[in-house]
């Protein structure tokens, strides 16, 4: 029995740790006396205080709800046969998860394989289950606290290469911002550091955008956009249209999606330059008071050269978000990228294949 190689897709919440250490293959090292700002440093992953409680002042009063609590999840790199799962609470002496559910994830399945499992502080613990194929692990946190490390063990059902990230091998063009890093940099963002690192935009873009050009035309299979570590700057949502072959980037660049803006008198402006009328603060028009919210939202039906392939999607935090499903479908020689309204994404992959 090996232990499996995993990684952190994501997790309700950390904010005491650098939570991607809790899928590390090391023991969990004792960091007494070592502190950050936040005070004495752990390993692994401790959330927030207080989840199940809130406080309801005007009548003097708490509510709790029982059923509150937090979550990470890891993912397999290759699909697994688990047979073992150790969780250790190490240096977690007054601050542990008291109890954790956890739900092997195999496609759409899920099969729970320990159900509110009391857990003690500042101790591994071993559990032996069923053997169950999986290529994510569910950890539901009863109801916060810490865990230093999470393991699997098991065996692979099938050591799968690596796939090629198509965008390695394409020329990035129309760039709107790259003021601390380029999306070349996400491009080849691997989760080698332990620090952000990747595309970041200034905190003045809204919206930006990049295109991948490739030699050959692909199809797509899964796209990745991974904001690892990024916990307080990364973008709100990403949009991926594809342009086919027998269009002409340079000509379409002109009919790209734009970002729109509805006021609530109804009023639309489509802008030429979006940027530069949200950071002007145009929508205030002469002599009226800001308003107080209006809708943005992307406009892509000004032509039908630019296919949409993931029109809208939401990015949380430090968080790999896989796509495998696609609006549309076929072939494409570039593909458009962007993502609202700023901020950092360390990683972007796409996978498929190029036409023969």
């Amino acid at each position: 029995m090996k232990a499996l190689d995993c990684f952190l897709i994501e997790y309700s919440d950390s904010s005491f740790t650098n939570p991607h250490e809790v899928a590390l293959a090391v023991a969990p090292p004792d960091r007494k006396g070592q502190f950050t700002h936040m005070g004495a440093q752990y390993w692994g992953f401790e959330t927030g205080r207080h989840i199940g409680t809130k406080i309801k002042a005007d009548v003097q009063q708490f509510n709790f709800r029982p059923n509150a609590g937090h979550f990470l999840c890891l993912g397999l790199k290759s699909r697994s046969l688990v047979t073992q799962i150790d969780i250790d609470t190490r240096w977690f002496t007054g601050n542990h998860v008291p109890e954790v559910t956890v739900i092997l994830e195999d496609a759409d399945q899920q099969v729970i394989v320990l159900s509110h499992q009391a857990l003690s502080p500042n101790e591994p613990h071993h559990f032996e289950i069923p053997p169950t194929q999986a290529e994510r692990c569910r950890v539901l946190c009863h109801q916060e606290g810490g865990i230093a490390r999470i393991a699997l063990f098991g065996e692979p059902i099938m050591n799968q290469a690596e796939p090629i990230n198509l965008l390695e091998q394409a020329t990035i063009s129309h760039v709107s911002n790259d003021h601390y890093g380029h999306p070349k940099d996400a491009v080849f963002g691997n989760r080698l550091e332990h620090h952000m690192k990747g595309w970041e935009s200034a905190r003045s873009g809204f919206g930006e955008q990049a295109v991948f050009s490739f030699d050959q035309p692909i199809s797509l299979n899964a796209f990745v956009v991974d904001t690892y570590l990024h916990r307080l700057n990364a973008p709100l949502s990403c949009h991926l249209f594809g342009l086919a072959p027998e269009h002409d980037l340079l000509d379409s660049m002109r009919s790209i999606p734009r970002w729109s803006i509805q006021f609530e008198n109804g009023n639309q402006v489509v802008p030429d330059d979006f940027q530069a009328y949200m950071q002007d603060r145009r929508y205030a028009t002469a002599g009226e008071d800001w308003p107080d919210e209006f809708i943005i939202h992307l406009d892509h039906s000004r032509g039908d050269h630019w296919q949409p392939l993931l029109p809208f999607q939401a990015l949380k935090p430090d968080t790999y978000h896989r796509f495998e499903t696609f609006e549309t479908t076929g072939w494409f020689q570039h593909l458009l990228f962007l993502h609202y309204p700023n901020g950092g994404i360390h990683g972007l992959k796409a996978f498929g294949d190029y036409q023969s």
